[in-house]
């Protein structure tokens, strides 16, 4: 019965794509995120989904940031992002991934958390 259920969830997240979202559909999402937060008493004329669309960019951002801050101890030197330890506004991490994805356009078929990753980890090397 479990394994049912877990072959259900699993066909379902993948029809909808959220499994499949990649670094286009991030810079899409991160787009109406930073136009969101630019034109804040215009007349930008957002609809629910682009509230919605803008809120998975940044739980996106939100999540990956939090998820490096909490391995930072035990991960390889390599792979390493040295974050700031004074942390970071969200709205300057959707922006350094926002730019990340449009200064790579060849990069965008990989996933969402990869290069939200690969961002932050251009923003914030190790020296």
């Amino acid at each position: 019965m479990k394994a049912w259920i877990g072959a259900i969830v699993l066909a379902g997240m993948l029809a909808s794509g959220g499994v499949m979202a990649d670094g286009n559909d991030l810079l899409r999402r991160c787009q109406i995120a930073v136009q969101s937060v630019d034109s804040p008493n215009t007349n930008l004329h957002l609809t629910p989904k682009d509230g919605v669309e803008a809120g998975r960019c940044l739980g996106m951002v939100e999540g990956v940031w939090s998820t490096l801050k909490i391995y930072e101890d035990v991960t390889p030197k390599n792979h390493k992002v040295c974050l700031p330890n004074e942390g970071l506004k969200s709205v300057q991490a959707i922006r350094i991934v926002d730019k990340f994805l449009r200064d790579n356009p060849a990069k965008l078929n990989e996933t969402e958390t990869f290069l939200t990753i690969l961002a932050f980890k251009q923003a914030y090397p190790c020296k």
